[in-house]
């Protein structure tokens, strides 16, 4: 019988980098944790270099744009992620981005942002994946069809290719709406993952300190607790973490697994 060869499981630090939706994940102070390829692509930036900083200082405001309102209308959604932890859709916003081929320093751009928390067990707020879709030209020919309409001098001809274009681009509006909608599912697995990685990172560091071994051995240990009692790694990982807030000090971890 023939049997599969086994493959490495693929991580999620792996998968959030290879993911096609541009995101990066931030503090709860809004400092950039993690940025993955496509967010990088979009904004034009690299990940070393944005990765560290407050989100408002790697993407502020254009001085050179009087109505631009990106940093207020970001902030103010990243507000309501972190009051209601709940995910945040925005409207279409500009929120034009530093790019050194400008001679402004600046290029215009307009987003499809959403933001979403990435809680802990007990619904506490560990930080914000945020996750854009640069959507500037869609944004800029449909501006550009509804010039069009307002003339009343335009030949028939033009008006009838804008109509054209109008259609083309409303189909694609659609298209893009779906797969936002399957990017969006991806983001979640992403932000439960996240969440997961950081509760486990925790136990791990529980084990370490009343076992007084290696990080890799610590999570040995959680691995073989997760075997025996037939739960999840993340599960066992929770309620270590949760005995520990509890235990005032005293050991909780069982002995040699």
């Amino acid at each position: 019988m023939y049997v599969a060869p086994a493959t490495p499981a693929v991580g999620s630090e792996a998968v959030f980098l290879a993911a096609p939706a541009p995101m990066v994940v931030l503090s709860t102070g809004l400092v950039i944790q993690n940025v993955n390829r496509a967010y990088a692509g979009a904004t034009m930036r690299d990940r070393e270099e944005l990765i560290g900083q407050h989100m408002f200082d790697a993407f502020p405001d254009n001085p050179h744009d009087p109505e631009g309102d990106g940093v207020a209308k970001l902030g103010a959604s990243f507000h309501r992620v972190t009051r209601d932890r709940a995910r945040d859709v925005m409207r279409i916003q500009k929120y034009d981005i530093p790019w050194q081929g400008s001679p402004t320093g600046f290029t215009e751009k307009y987003w499809s942002p959403v933001n979403s928390p990435v809680l802990d067990g007990d619904g506490d707020l560990l930080g914000i994946v945020h996750h854009v879709e640069d959507v500037t030209d869609v944004h800029v020919e449909l501006d550009r069809v509804r010039r069009a309409y307002a003339r009343t001098d335009a030949p028939g001809a033009q008006v009838a290719e804008s109509q054209r274009r109008f259609a083309r681009y409303l189909a694609a509006a659609d298209e893009e709406r779906s797969h936002l909608e399957r990017l969006e599912g991806e983001v979640t697995q992403l932000r439960e993952a996240l969440a997961s990685r950081a509760v486990i990172d925790q136990a791990i560091g529980i084990v370490q300190a009343e076992r007084r071994c290696a990080p890799d051995d610590a999570f040995q240990v959680l691995v073989t607790l997760s075997q025996k009692t037939n739960v999840k790694l993340r599960e066992v990982a929770a309620a270590l973490v949760r005995l520990a807030a509890s235990a005032g000090g005293g050991p909780i971890v069982p002995g040699p697994v």
